[in-house]
């Protein structure tokens, strides 16, 4: 499948999918650095949220190339 055979059904789909990853991944780290509050504890080095949020930031950083990608190819084909 070529980058520029994308029809508004599918790119809607993957933009979906791009702001559920970004959405995990600001919750992840909203919860690191807020579920320490009133302390100055911060939760970044807890297994399981390091692991949320290596997973989830490298999804949004593959998700935000690859749309960039998508739009690239499309901008090409449109002029």
């Amino acid at each position: 499948m070529d980058l520029t055979d994308l029809n508004e059904n599918q790119i809607s789909k993957f933009l979906y999918v791009l702001e559920g990853t970004g959405t995990i991944f600001v919750g992840s780290f909203l919860a690191a650095y807020l579920m320490g509050l009133p302390t100055n504890i911060v939760y970044h080095s807890d297994p399981i949220l390091r692991i949320l949020l290596s997973l989830f930031g490298g999804l949004v950083i593959i998700l935000v190339l690859t749309s960039l990608l998508i739009s690239a190819f499309n901008r090409k084909k449109d002029s």
